[in-house]
């Protein structure tokens, strides 16, 4: 299981071994490089195992010499190895940082695992013949299984709308994983486990106070972030760079807090026309003076890099982006062993509200408002089932449901309909019912919440941040991301939804983000719109389909789940350039490419 992940830490390896538990552990050695190697012991037994970074560690350590702790090393594994010590399970809320934990308690004879708050380190967990197996990565678990486990038909059916494995399962049937803010308890003697939800994310927006400086809280909160995240190393800490403002106010932070020999790293590809952000990007890094990268990718260069991806990821995963973020990584892994990424300021503050969005809201209000719910029930029994959906949800929730009725949050890419025409696999729970049931996530009726909470729970997690998590560490580099720093996470939960997009007749996305940036960075950069990533992958994409006359599979599984007849249509349309059918058909090509790698 160890070797299988050695791409994670290939600079220590360690074993505990005790009746009935085996841990092993990888070590990318950022912190206390000569004495941080785990796994690590207390002088009475209790043993940890831990992937992650703590930010708040100092100050943890200085609390626990306090209590008479004494600490062997500068480690933040020793920190969180004491702080269970004294405090049991309650110790992981106290924890900012990212960590996938392992403890072997042999006071109580459990195991104990954990996940941090908000899901940026995965944890992946399963039993196989009254073994109970844990690890970062799948393919760990996959190295101790005597087979293959069986393919799970849900699991496929649900990523062909989302690009992304739902947060509730994985591709293989009998492997899961914890979710954000979770944590297992294992008794060793009986098998007996529990799983609890220690910390949850709850963006209900709080209520607008006149007179408060929201974004000079703001300001306050994202440097300490950055600054936490950057001297949390003794190596190296760099920075991807687009030409966005998320990136850029990481890095006006760090050089705001005399951070010097800053690396940033960027990426285009030939043919991005007005996507390419390289001019951007280099703007920033001129006025901070950073040492900055740059990559120039072909298209042969990025299909050449999408079997190790598909390696990498261990599942299917139909995010165009995945294989320009690994030769980033591997890039930047060859000048530092630390990245900070902009991942998390979109989705907790609304970044993907458009103007528009405010409008339709406002037009639901004005034509439904004044209808009582009985009879908006009565209608959908009348109208088309996408109408049907949306009237049952403001039948129970007022027009401020009317996103949740029709999943508005997620793009899809195939809807439950257009998959019946080419799926051969056995009768599925509609897609469209799990999205709806991720916007109960948030306690509140406003509908821009309801979006940004089923985002953070899921799009953020299951697809942004293992993205940023597997690309890295293929490359043996860790991605950090400020904007998901606990104390600002929970600073941006409570705050009002003019916090988030501006006063009412106002509207700006992401506002105090920009209050932030609008001294900071260039105009260029504050005047340019929102873009997509640099790359012109779909029209790459639909150049290899033409030249191929089609779409042609690679693996002999891919037959058994999709109908080559039925998918023509969209490759019809893929190869007339239509980018719906191309996104389309990418998720499906991904699908195959894995099939090919680990299933066939």
């Amino acid at each position: 299981m160890n070797a299988a992940i050695v791409h994670r830490g290939p600079d220590d390896a360690g074993v505990h071994l005790a009746p009935g538990l085996a841990l092993a552990m990888r070590r990318l050695a950022i912190i206390d490089l000569s004495t941080g190697h785990q796994p690590m012991m207390t002088s009475d037994g209790v043993t940890i195992v831990f992937n992650g970074e703590i930010y708040n560690f100092q100050s943890l350590r200085v609390e626990l010499k306090s209590r008479g702790y004494v600490f062997r090393t500068r480690s933040d594994t020793e920190v969180i190895l004491n702080l269970y010590h004294a405090e049991g399970v309650a110790a992981f809320a106290r924890l900012h940082g990212m960590f996938a934990i392992a403890i072997h308690d042999p006071r109580s004879n459990e195991l104990i695992l954990a996940r941090d708050q908000v899901g940026i380190k995965p944890l992946y967990i399963a039993e196989h013949d009254g073994e109970f197996l844990f690890a970062s990565e799948i393919k760990a678990i996959l190295a101790a299984l005597p087979g293959r486990p069986a393919i799970d038909p849900q699991a496929v059916w649900d990523y062909l709308s989302l690009r992304f494995m739902a947060p509730d399962r994985t591709i293989w049937a009998g492997i899961g994983k914890l979710g954000p803010g979770q944590m297992l308890r294992r008794n060793l003697g009986d098998g007996r486990q529990t799983i609890e939800t220690y910390w949850r994310a709850d963006l209900t927006p709080g209520a607008l106070e006149p007179g408060r400086d929201y974004a000079r809280e703001f300001a306050d909160q994202f440097i300490a972030a950055v600054d936490s995240h950057i001297i949390a190393a003794d190596v190296p800490v760099g920075a991807f760079l687009s030409g966005g403002l998320d990136s850029g106010a990481i890095v006006a932070a760090a050089s705001q807090l005399g951070h010097r020999d800053f690396h940033t790293f960027s990426i285009s590809g030939d043919g991005a026309g007005g996507d390419d952000e390289l001019p951007l990007a280099r703007a920033v890094a001129e006025r901070f003076g950073t040492t900055h990268h740059e990559i120039r990718m072909a298209r042969a260069d990025y299909f050449d890099a999408l079997d190790d991806v598909v390696r990498a990821f261990d599942e299917p995963y139909g995010d165009a982006t995945g294989a320009a973020l690994y030769l980033l990584s591997c890039k930047a892994s060859e000048h530092v062993k630390v990245a900070m990424s902009g991942e998390g300021a979109d989705e907790l503050l609304l970044g993907y509200t458009r103007a528009t969005d405010l409008a339709t809201l406002a037009k639901v209000e004005r034509r439904y408002g004044h209808v009582p719910r009985s009879l908006l029930g009565l209608a959908a029994r009348f109208v088309s089932p996408d109408r049907a959906s949306i009237l049952r949800a403001m039948a129970k929730g007022g027009p401020g449901a009317y996103r949740r009725g029709m999943a508005a949050h997620i793009g899809w890419t195939i809807s439950d309909a257009e998959k019946a025409a080419f799926w051969r696999g056995p009768p599925m729970v509609p897609s469209f019912d799990l999205v709806q049931g991720w916007y109960s996530l948030a306690d509140t009726v406003n509908p821009l919440a309801q979006s940004q909470q089923a985002d953070f729970g899921t799009w953020l997690v299951e697809d942004l941040l293992m993205k940023a998590d597997k690309m890295a560490m293929a490359a043996s580099l860790e991605t950090r991301v400020p904007f998901l720093h606990l104390p600002l996470v929970e600073w941006c939960q409570k705050t009002p939804i003019e916090a988030r997009i501006g006063a009412q007749g106002q509207f700006r996305t992401k506002a105090v983000l920009r209050d932030f940036v609008a001294t900071r960075l260039p105009d260029a950069v504050l005047n340019a719109p929102k873009r997509g990533f640099p790359l012109p992958i779909f029209p790459w994409f639909a150049e290899r389909l033409r030249d191929a006359g089609g779409y042609v599979p690679v693996s002999r599984e891919f037959h058994n789940w999709i109908s080559l007849d039925g998918l023509q249509p969209i490759v019809a349309r893929a190869c007339a350039n239509e980018r719906r059918a191309l996104e389309q058909l990418w998720g499906i090509a991904m699908f195959d490419r894995w099939c090919a790698a680990y299933a066939d």
